[in-house]
């Protein structure tokens, strides 16, 4: 467990911090908590859609952010890749659009922790050693038998125990308990590119605050660290391999900061007004999010088309009539006919194939809160 938990503080809601202009405001739909400009209060949540950022105090670490990743991806690289997200769906919702995402994007950092400690305790582990063994292979070639010297590569496992006091410095934490779908949502950063934090690379972007406190984290740290010290054991030992490592350990001195990630958001609204969020890492330009089409443009489209057809059948039949004194008509009137067939099969294929392409998505979508 964290022995001595970092200290928090109530952050009043006109407060600035970290040499920003940014002050606290949450969701009150979502309830996630930012940090924003003060003109920016009001807006909508960038998470979620539908609630809207209100001021309020903010109960939180008021140490500054040690890094942060910068945004390698600008505003002006977005509209192509919005463009390539949408292709492949052929009836979309109205303000599915490139334009549209890229008027509603807004940027936002995301939060991760990163701890450091002092460790002290005992550890056991199978320390592995490589090594090789040659051996003889009689091949036959050439109308005789020749023998081939071969290289094996095996490795030799030893019990191996120690003593280690040592610290280890920025074991990444999970700070939201979203982490996992946000992973998703944003695909992988080079984290070991991270900078430190400095207010002149934010931009008009949001800080979005941890609501996981490092004494809650502790427990999704400990996997990092074990394995961080594990390597340090085998580094130790000498070994190229190591397995089965166990060590009792005593931490302390913990120091807990954020790290910031950047990503852009950006949405459309569904068939039901509802706001689908499209999520852009803002490092990389993965991009993710539900590519949704519009079965009631769908169901529209296909009711015009099914009203050319019928009255392409109509004409058909008029023009069938007319055979009676004109036998020429019956071309024109198997013409009509063949037409309005063709147009009757794309107004099915226009009504059922929005809902086919929905129920095949399969992306990730931001986790709902509230």
């Amino acid at each position: 467990m964290v022995e001595h938990p970092p200290t928090e503080e109530i952050i009043e809601e006109n407060q600035t911090l970290w040499h920003t202009d940014r002050q606290p405001a949450g969701c009150n739909h979502c309830h996630r908590v930012y940090l924003v400009p003060a003109n920016y209060r009001g807006a909508s949540c960038p998470l979620c859609r539908t609630g809207n950022l209100e001021a309020q105090p903010a109960h939180m670490r008021p140490t500054q952010p040690e890094q942060m990743l910068t945004f390698q991806v600008t505003k002006q690289d977005l509209l192509p890749t919005y463009q390539k997200f949408i292709s492949g769906v052929w009836i979309k919702p109205e303000d599915f659009n490139p334009e549209a995402l890229l008027r509603n994007t807004r940027p936002v950092f995301w939060p991760h922790w990163l701890v450091d400690t002092d460790v002290s305790g005992h550890w056991r582990m199978e320390a592995g050693f490589d090594y090789e063994v040659e051996s003889a292979k009689e091949v036959y070639t050439g109308g005789r038998w020749e023998s081939r010297k071969q290289i094996e590569n095996r490795v030799r496992w030893e019990p191996r125990v120690g003593k280690m006091v040592t610290r280890v410095d920025n074991v990444n934490t999970p700070a939201l308990e979203e982490h996992e779908n946000r992973l998703q949502m944003t695909g992988k950063y080079h984290l070991e590119r991270g900078n430190n934090f400095d207010p002149a690379h934010l931009g008009g972007a949001f800080l979005e605050l941890p609501d996981i406190p490092p004494e809650d984290a502790w427990s999704l740290a400990r996997p990092q660290l074990d394995k961080a010290l594990a390597e340090v054991s085998k580094k130790a030992s000498g070994a190229q391999h190591l397995r089965n490592f166990t060590m009792q350990a005593r931490f302390s001195n913990q120091n807990w900061t954020e790290f910031f990630l950047p990503m852009y958001t950006t949405y459309y609204t569904d068939d039901d007004g509802q706001p689908q969020v499209v999520i852009v890492n803002g490092e990389t330009g993965t991009i993710r999010g539900p590519r949704l089409a519009s079965r009631r443009r769908g169901s529209r489209i296909a009711g015009i088309i099914a009203a050319v057809a019928g009255a392409l059948f109509l004409l058909a039949l008029i023009s069938l009539l007319l055979t009676l004194v004109l036998p020429a008509a019956g071309l024109i009137a198997g013409l009509l006919g063949i037409l309005g067939l063709g147009l009757t099969i794309l107004a099915i294929v226009t009504a059922v194939w929005p809902g086919q392409w929905n129920r095949a998505q399969q992306s990730p979508r931001i986790a709902a809160k509230g």
